[in-house]
Order: C-alpha cells, then sequence, then structure tokens
C-alpha cells in the first residue's frame, strides 16, 4: 500500500503517469500540494486499485447505500477542539463542511480563511499523526504547497476513507443574508454558479456543494433579503449549478453532488418549492430539529417525531416532501447532537414539558444549547439531580433538574434507533446530524446508533440494549418504547 504520507510529500506516483507530468504534481497545476492528493483520491487510483488503503476502503460504512451524513463547524477546531482527524469518518459517508460566504456580489468566499486553509496543526490533531510545519526546505515538494488548515487534513482524511464523500456547504443562518438579492436576476444567478464552479476546480478535495439558505421567502435571521420569488428563483440557480458542476466533472472525470439543508417547518417548506429543486439535487438534508426552543416561553420537543399540536413534528414535515414529489431516497432525517433547554420551569406533574420558563438555560457555547457531549455528561452523573424522560405520545425524549429547574430536549441512542429504524422501512436516505463536534465516542453516541441501524442492522432493542441511557421516566402512551411502524 502507498504510505499516504509519501503521497503528499510527492515522492510517489510518477512512474504511474506520463513523464510531463512533474514529479508529485498529479493534478497538473504546475505545483506539489494538497490539491495533488486531491486528484489522486478523485481519479479512484487510491480507492479500489493497488493502492487502496486496506483501513477505510473495507469498513462496512464503504459498502451501504444509505446516507449518514455530519456537518463539520468550521469554527468547532477553537473552542470545542475538535479537529478534521476527530471526525468518525468510519461512521459517516458524507462531511459537510460549513460555511462558505455568499458576498453580496454573488461570488463565495471563505469565511475563516485562517481555520480553511492557512492553519499549520500540531501532530496531535492531524490525520496522519504528522506535524504540518511553517517552513520545508527548498529540496522537500511541500515548501511550493498552497494549502493547508482543515482543507489539507479533508485530504488527508478522504484519503484513509476513501469511501467518504466530502462537500462544501455555503450559507447556515449567520450568512444567508444575500441569497435572495443575488439569485434575484440572472446574472447574479450566473456569478454565483460560476463561483461555485471555480472553487469546486480550485479545491478538489470537496465533492459536492450543500445548499444553506435559510430561508427563501423568509423566516431566517432578521436583516436577511427575502422576497415571494425566491422558491422559483432557487430552482433556477440548481439547474444552473448542476449544469456547470456537471461539466466540470465531464473534464475532470467525477461527478459532483448537490444536497440541500431544507425545513421541516410547514410554513418555510410552502416557500421551499421542493418540486422545483428535486430535479437538480441529489438529496435533502431535513433539518428536522429546532421545532420549539428558547425564543419560545414554554418547553417543548426540539424534533418529536409526532404529536405537535401545530405540525412542528418528523411525520408532518416527512409528508409534507412526500405530497411534494420528492422521492423518499431523496430525503435524509436530521437529528441534532445539541439540545433546546429552559430555565425557571417548575415540574407540572411531567418533569416540565409544556411549562412557561423564564428564560434560556445556560448551555454550553451559547444560552439555551447544551452540546450533547456536554449534557450527558451532567446527565450521567448520579450527584447532579438530572432524571431522563419518555414522551411517548410525541415518541420523544428529554431531561429535567428539579433542583435546578431546568427542562431539556435530549437525544438519546434509543430516539436516535428509533428514527433511523422508521427512515429505513419508510425507504428514507438516511439520516443527517448536526454537528459532528458535539457527540461522543463511546456506547451513548448518537452518530453510532444511526449507523448501527443503517448499516449494521441492529434492532432498536439491540442498541438501546447497549446504552445507560435507559430506565426514563414515561409519560403518556401505552408506557412502552417500541418501533415505529412504517407508515405515515
Amino acid at each position: 500500500m502507498l504510505d499516504v504520507a509519501e503521497i503528499i510529500s510527492g515522492a510517489k506516483y510518477n512512474a504511474e503517469r506520463s513523464a510531463t507530468w512533474q514529479e508529485g504534481d498529479f493534478n497538473g497545476d504546475g505545483m506539489v500540494d494538497v490539491l495533488d492528493i486531491a486528484e489522486f483520491v478523485s481519479e479512484g487510483l487510491y480507492n479500489g486499485g493497488r493502492y487502496a488503503n486496506d483501513v477505510g476502503a473495507t469498513l462496512p460504512i464503504a459498502a451501504t447505500d444509505k446516507i449518514l451524513a455530519g456537518y463539520f463547524a468550521e469554527w468547532g477546531i477553537y473552542g470545542r477542539n475538535f479537529q478534521v482527524a476527530d471526525v468518525p469518518a468510519e461512521r459517516l459517508t458524507h462531511l459537510i463542511y460549513s460555511f462558505l460566504n455568499l458576498t453580496s456580489s454573488g461570488e463565495v468566499a471563505l469565511f475563516d480563511s485562517y481555520a480553511a486553509i492557512e492553519k499549520r496543526f500540531p501532530a496531535d490533531q492531524t490525520v496522519l499523526g504528522e506535524a504540518d510545519q511553517w517552513y520545508y526546505p527548498p529540496s522537500d515538494p511541500r515548501s511550493t504547497q498552497t494549502v493547508w488548515g482543515n482543507f489539507n487534513q479533508l485530504a488527508q482524511l478522504k484519503a484513509k476513507y476513501p469511501h467518504l464523500k466530502v462537500s462544501i456547504a455555503v450559507g447556515g443562518w449567520t450568512l444567508s443574508d444575500h441569497f435572495s438579492t443575488v439569485v434575484a436576476t440572472a446574472a447574479g444567478r450566473e456569478t454565483f454558479a460560476a463561483s461555485l464552479a471555480q472553487f469546486l476546480d480550485t479545491y478538489r478535495m470537496f465533492d459536492g456543494i450543500d445548499f444553506d439558505w435559510e430561508y427563501p421567502g423568509g423566516g431566517g435571521e432578521s436583516g436577511n433579503s427575502a422576497s415571494p420569488s425566491d422558491g422559483a428563483n432557487y430552482a433556477l440557480l440548481l439547474q444552473l449549478v448542476r449544469s456547470k458542476i456537471d461539466a466540470l466533472g465531464s473534464r475532470l472525470g467525477r461527478r459532483y453532488e448537490i444536497s440541500v439543508a431544507s425545513p421541516a417547518g410547514i410554513e418555510k417548506i410552502a416557500r421551499f418549492n421542493l418540486a422545483g429543486l428535486a430535479p437538480a439535487v441529489d438529496f435533502f438534508n431535513l433539518m428536522s430539529y429546532d421545532f420549539h426552543g428558547t425564543w419560545e416561553s414554554t418547553t417543548g420537543h426540539q424534533s418529536a417525531f409526532t404529536g405537535d399540536s401545530v405540525g412542528y413534528d418528523i411525520k408532518t414535515a416527512v409528508q409534507a416532501y412526500l405530497n411534494a414529489g420528492v422521492a423518499p431516497r431523496k430525503i435524509v432525517l436530521g437529528a441534532p447532537l445539541y439540545t433546546r433547554a429552559w430555565s425557571g420551569v417548575a415540574d407540572g406533574g411531567d418533569g416540565g414539558y409544556a411549562e412557561p420558563a423564564s428564560g434560556a438555560a445556560p448551555g454550553s457555547f451559547e444560552a439555551g444549547n447544551y452540546d450533547y457531549k456536554d449534557l450527558l455528561a451532567k446527565v450521567q452523573d448520579p450527584t447532579a439531580g438530572w432524571k431522563l424522560y419518555w414522551d411517548d405520545r410525541a415518541q420523544a425524549s428529554y431531561v429535567y433538574n428539579a433542583r435546578d429547574k431546568i427542562f431539556s430536549s435530549f437525544e438519546t441512542p434509543t430516539s436516535i434507533a428509533q428514527k433511523a429504524q422508521w427512515a429505513d422501512d419508510l425507504g428514507l436516505g438516511g439520516m443527517m446530524f448536526w454537528e459532528v463536534s458535539n457527540d461522543v465516542d463511546s456506547s451513548e453516541s448518537l452518530i453510532r446508533a444511526a449507523y448501527d441501524s443503517l448499516v449494521m442492522g441492529d434492532d432498536l432493542a439491540t442498541i438501546r440494549a447497549r446504552s445507560r441511557l435507559t430506565g426514563e421516566v414515561i409519560v403518556g402512551g401505552d408506557g412502552v418504547i417500541a418501533t415505529l411502524p412504517p407508515s405515515l
């Protein structure tokens, strides 16, 4: 097997290609750099050939037809100290790097260029376990390498795990300001689409684009542009992007994917033009969470399966997508790796559900939100006063602390396995998680629960038996936590 470090150093591979190629310059751009690794991987020479990675290429995840996608937050390398090297790629089919910024000119731009392409990582934060140096002697091919940072690590991760597809997300909650004005004109759409194609041509470690416009027609962050024509213009944009990246793929001998982070609230779905978007889209990452949160003064479920009084639940959202003509396989069910938490909540007899709150709980990095791993540690501490509940009417778990008067949504391996099995039975495309830094590497991993269900074929009882997050106080229903029927 060819060592990945040798690929990066540029000391290998020249004999496999035309003598006109420079030593180690696999993509023919006149430089030996991280893009050459991505070219090597994208051409399939690493995966399935005599250089196949005998670790990544033989994993069960490499053979699945399901999607297990996780978002990687660019800023997670700082306060959360979560690096590309920490990504559980052995349990994911897709990693989505977040976010590119859409500028008012219609061109995309790196949001944090230091994190994306400049930062040099110490050995314990790299995929290969080798430190990035700030200086290499002229004799070392890395002296001319132009791309470092997270993008360099993504290329290494793809070399280690050849099955993994990596997409770049554009937009998000805080970077969707200009979508509406940019896509409103043919010229704006052309600039946007051309800029994305150029990005993919420049950074060849990426396999596709994930559009995260929040939201067409409004409902996103205050100050975002919005128009009643957003849905129609969005479809025109994606058609154009599909054309351009298909042409790029033909030139490079690869196929690029388009995914869309899409809403689960009924009023946002109505403005989203699913029928118009679907032909150009490989799959929709259905954001089936944030149904309720601390923008409301009463506690609620963040990601209930069913039973919400106004239809803010998974079952209602999926039905709306199917009604719009979206093929089940294009619907990837989203799950949160964070919680929505309120303070000043009385017990009310069922652990604080649907009770008035005085405000947001302290949270991990932001009031009202706990990273799953952080709240899990609290819940597992027998002296901390947390109790686990299961709402059998909504098919949703949550936790309550009577001492601190905090109510929080809270996914568990049980709740994730239940949703994963239902999604699989219904023929949906798989599951997606926002975002991977918040999970744990243990039997309580939520990504692992979905993996065990969708890839390994474990049933709810088997996955539940591996978790210690059991013994829930069951509220309502028949008092039994069971597999969901494969129907709407």
